[in-house]
């Protein structure tokens, strides 16, 4: 409501010093006397441990149920965590103290593709070993040990960030209850038909030796010739061009030229495909192509789905390495030639390449190409280069025998769930996103397999029966080879199959996994459905869908009905936080604080242990020192997630500024001032309850209704920056800034009704505040809360607020004055405007200030508030006078926008009245330059065609901006 103003931060030390001598400072000797975020955090965490607050009651009526995302065990936690953690946290802690039995069970994902990157990478970088120097036994012993580091760190910076989870039911997602679970699903799948082995196109990393699942997949977008590092290759490998390539027609002179990003798949082309309606090549479809690497011919076939404006018009068809081309293949029945072996490297189909890597393949592919002729042109071109996200490798697409699973029918089921509003995504627009994956066209089968040692091996078994292999789906061996010998005759044997499973399928069981599912434990039974799912919709696909489909597939029911999607994490700038940009924030440098040198040195040990790259290492520390030249502030932990809860998280991505969790902890200190001054301001005695509300009382109880009412529709719409807002509002402007200062009069007066109904408003509105807080800054409202509790009687304390209520709109309905909220409203308009004015005086002391109003029944109402009015604005001389007694005076600055009366300031001194006219008038001045030169350029013909509407915009704010700045500008009279 009074965002955009200037404010008087009043320092409330200060007020403890000035009424001194009217209260006891004996009741301040225990209260410190600035808010320490380190000694506020020590010891709570303990206190709710220890008093079982984070495990579910049973004998509450209602229940609310979430699974914390497990964090991978690949490192630490980032702030992207903590941004799930808060918000997960805020939604636990508040509806516990609404009455719920509130379930929130952590875990750890074992992330087989990350972890063992970044386990190889520390290895190499360390012992300089690879992982084929040592047995897999020995690697995945390392591998534990990592995880075991790893999974106590992130348990302690999960504690540290209040994360208030039923620890007694943590899960690792490669523990013995899990695999189980993974076995059991794979068994149920086979059963139903859902589960089969085939040879199809996948991503393939050379670096990992393994199928990736798309989310592995990072797209780097280059507009022209660039040089990138690839693993493998000790020099620079050219992508951006597009290279034009002549193929000669059989029995005929003519040429077709064929543009391509990939030479080196040339010894894999089985045809050239053109549109059938281009009239450029029509004719020449049916006829043959000499290839011009090798003694062989291919036919030019016709498609409707070429794109007759890409490169010539004309594609050639590598069946094995590009989907486009595959679906092509298939439906004309062409032959198949795979050229690229798991390596990397050319294998014999590609004659005497066979042997080099793809990359120097290329160099001399186009090398021979320019020798014979046939490369006709090499042009810059814009493209998305497919890379590993875990170790940078260029993705190829290899045609392997994998594991799938059937999505079709599955699939259905989850759109049909969003169709009929069983389930429903926060916010909506994610709806769209849901059925263009899911639909029939769009969806496609999904490849489990993984050739990693990390992770849970698949419960494939084969056998040899005439030559033929035959595979089988088992909980074990022995089971295996019962079947085995069943189906075919004893003289068999069964091996397992060497692949492990996408780390994926596991994660998608945990809504039902994580609570004891396959067996009908007592935690599943009672708690699934969860309530909701919160999570990144970064991972809408590759997370919430699968967890639907496999979840409706195999307990029939929803996994959950609510989905909250948060957005991506960015730094300042609306960057994405990434190690290759180098701007990765961990939580506990804001909780704690460091300094620019130690926050390097973290980023060199990063890179010593082989997890951040030369490039990575170097673009981390420039951005450090671009970022934070004078280290990372101490913010603590309360104002970590008030500033996480401050921005919208639906949106799509929620940037993050270090200064904004600095205020924030400003505000944290606001309030512990706050404390302070109501300790001081009340006595050890009971407090009572006024028979009579000073009006400034009235109004600020009618505030702090509003305030509740607010936070509690923002929660419960998840909208919690509206409820972040909302508090700040009040407690930092109206409560601190404008209610306080204006209490200062009536304590003065020694008038004992004023001073029980100031005693008492004080005491219900930061009593109040703090069960509001308590949800967003545990450790503060529960520090503040328990010392305040030993002063205050309305305060009632038990071990946390954990075990109080939280305060709830109906409490406050017979203290709403929505006419007197109005009306207040009006007089803080005037309190800013005699702020305005007085910016422009030097000297306050022969300054008399004047309210001058128009009817009987605003002069009541700034009358009765004239306390409030001189002790904010601090100018102690104002009359509050009728229109018709006031008198101009030409001696007078004065201020009527927007007001529903004129405030008027005399100046008695000349040398200052001549010095607030001057700074009035230079003021007006250099607003209406600005003004006219932004009108200036507005019109010029060239702007509406050279300007895009998004400027536009921006223009017509900033003028709206600058008419509203030189109509508040002061008039003298």
């Amino acid at each position: 409501m009074y965002m955009n103003r200037a404010r008087d931060y009043t320092n409330i030390k200060l007020i403890g010093r000035k009424c001194h001598n009217i209260y006891h400072n004996h009741r301040l000797n225990d209260f410190p006397l600035t808010f320490q975020s380190k000694d506020v955090e020590k010891g709570w965490y303990e206190v709710w441990e220890r008093n079982k607050y984070f495990q579910p009651n049973d004998k509450k009526e209602k229940s609310y149920r979430m699974i914390l995302p497990p964090p991978n065990v690949t490192g630490t936690l980032h702030l992207g965590h903590a941004l799930t953690t808060t918000v997960q946290d805020v939604l636990a802690r508040w509806h516990r103290m609404r009455g719920y039995s509130v379930l929130w069970v952590p875990g750890l994902d074992h992330a087989g593709i990350a972890t063992q990157a970044v386990v190889e990478k520390y290895l190499y970088k360390t012992k300089g070993l690879k992982r084929t120097d040592m047995s897999k036994n020995e690697f995945l012993d390392l591998l534990n040990q990592w995880k075991e580091k790893k999974s106590s760190t992130i348990e302690n910076q999960l504690k540290t960030l209040g994360a208030s989870l039923d620890w007694s039911r943590e899960y690792f997602t490669m523990s013995k209850h899990h695999s189980q679970a993974v076995t059991e699903a794979l068994i149920m799948l086979d059963q139903r038909n859902l589960l089969y082995r085939d040879k199809s196109l996948v991503n393939w990393s050379t670096a990992l030796g393994s199928a990736l699942s798309d989310i592995e997949v990072e797209f780097e977008k280059i507009t022209t010739k660039t040089d990138l590092e690839i693993p493998g290759y000790d020099r620079k490998v050219t992508f951006g061009q597009i290279y034009e390539i002549s193929y000669d027609l059989r029995n005929s002179s003519e040429t077709l030229k064929v543009a391509t990003t990939r030479p080196e798949t040339l010894l894999g082309d089985v045809a050239l495909a053109v549109h059938p309606d281009d009239d450029r090549y029509s004719q020449f479809i049916g006829q043959q192509v000499k290839h011009p690497l090798k003694d062989s011919y291919l036919p030019v076939i016709a498609d409707a789905s070429v794109k007759m404006d890409f490169g010539t018009g004309i594609v050639k068809i590598t069946p094995a390495h590009d989907h486009f081309d595959y679906t092509i293949a298939k439906k004309h029945n062409l032959k198949i030639i795979d050229i690229i072996n798991e390596d990397g490297k050319l294998n014999d189909a590609a004659g005497h390449y066979k042997g080099f890597p793809r990359f120097i393949a290329r160099k001399k592919i186009l090398a021979d190409l320019a020798n014979l002729g046939s490369l006709a042109s090499v042009k810059d071109h814009e493209m998305e280069i497919p890379r590993c996200s875990r170790t940078g490798d260029i993705i190829e697409l290899l045609l392997k025998e994998q594991w799938f699973i059937r999505c079709k029918d599955m699939a259905a089921r989850a759109l049909q769930a969003v169709e009929n509003e069983s389930l429903k995504f926060d916010p909506p627009f994610h709806n769209k996103t849901w059925f263009d994956w899911l639909t029939t066209s769009s969806v496609r089968d999904w490849c489990v397999s993984r050739q990693l040692w990390w992770g849970h091996q698949i419960p494939a078994y084969h056998c040899k029966v005439n030559n033929e292999i035959k595979w089988i789906i088992a909980r074990s061996k022995i089971e295996a080879l019962q079947i085995a010998i069943k189906k075919y005759g004893d003289d068999v044997k069964v091996e397992q199959d060497n692949d492990v499973l996408d780390t994926w399928f596991s994660s998608a069981l945990l809504p039902f996994s994580s609570l004891g599912w396959p067996t009908k434990a007592t935690d599943f039974q009672k708690y699934y459905p969860l309530s909701l799912m919160e999570t990144g919709h970064d991972i809408l696909f590759f997370w919430v869908a699968r967890m639907v489909m496999l979840g409706l597939e195999l307990t029939n029911e929803l996994p959950f009905k609510e989905v909250l999607l948060h957005g991506v994490l960015c730094d300042a700038q609306g960057k994405k936080m990434s190690k290759s940009r180098g701007n990765v924030i961990y939580p506990e440098n804001v909780v704690d604080g460091i300094s620019l040198e130690n926050l390097n040195e973290q980023a060199k040990k990063s890179f010593e242990d082989g997890i951040l790259s030369q490039a990575e290492i170097k673009r981390t520390l420039a951005i450090n020192t671009k970022m934070f030249p004078n280290g990372v502030p101490e913010c603590g932990v309360d104002a970590l997630r008030y500033t996480l809860c401050s921005h919208n998280i639906k949106e799509r991505t929620v940037s993050f500024n270090i200064i904004e969790c600095q205020q924030n902890k400003f505000f944290c200190n606001k309030i512990w001032q706050a404390s302070r001054y109501v300790v001081l301001m009340t006595s050890d005695d009971p407090i009572e309850i006024p028979k009579n509300f000073a009006i400034i009382d009235q109004w600020i109880l009618s505030r702090l209704g509003w305030m509740v009412e607010t936070v509690n529709n923002a929660f419960d719409q998840k909208n919690f920056y509206k409820a972040v807002n909302a508090i700040k509002e009040f407690i930092y402007y109206e409560f601190c800034d404008y209610y306080m200062e204006g209490t200062k009069p009536g304590f003065k007066s020694e008038q004992q009704d004023i001073i029980i109904s100031h005693r008492y408003t004080l005491a219900k509105c930061l009593e109040v505040s703090l069960r509001i807080l308590a949800p967003i800054t545990p450790y503060l409202s529960d520090e503040l809360y328990s010392k305040l509790s030993e002063k205050l009687s309305i305060f009632e304390f038990n071990n946390s607020l954990l075990e109080s209520t939280y305060p709830t709109k109906e409490e406050f309905v017979n203290l709403r004055d929505h006419d007197l909220e109005t009306k207040m409203h009006d007089v803080i308009k005037v309190i800013l405007s005699i702020r305005t004015l007085l910016a422009n005086v030097s000297k306050k002391d022969n300054v008399e200030g004047f309210i001058v109003v128009n009817n009987s029944g605003d002069l009541k109402l700034y009358q009765e508030s004239i306390n409030i009015i001189t002790a904010v604005s601090k100018l102690f001389d104002i009359k509050v006078i009728p229109a018709e007694s006031y008198v101009k005076n030409e001696r007078s600055i004065s201020d009527n926008f927007e007001l529903n009366c004129s405030v008027c300031l005399k100046i008695n001194d000349d040398s200052i009245l001549k010095l607030a006219t001057e700074r009035i008038e230079k003021k007006r001045i250099k607003t209406q330059k600005k003004l006219q030169d932004l009108i200036k350029s507005i019109s010029n013909k060239k702007y509406s065609s050279s300007s895009s509407e998004e400027e536009k915009l921006k223009d017509q704010e900033k003028l709206s901006h600058l008419q509203g700045e030189l109509k508040r500008i002061p008039v003298s009279t």
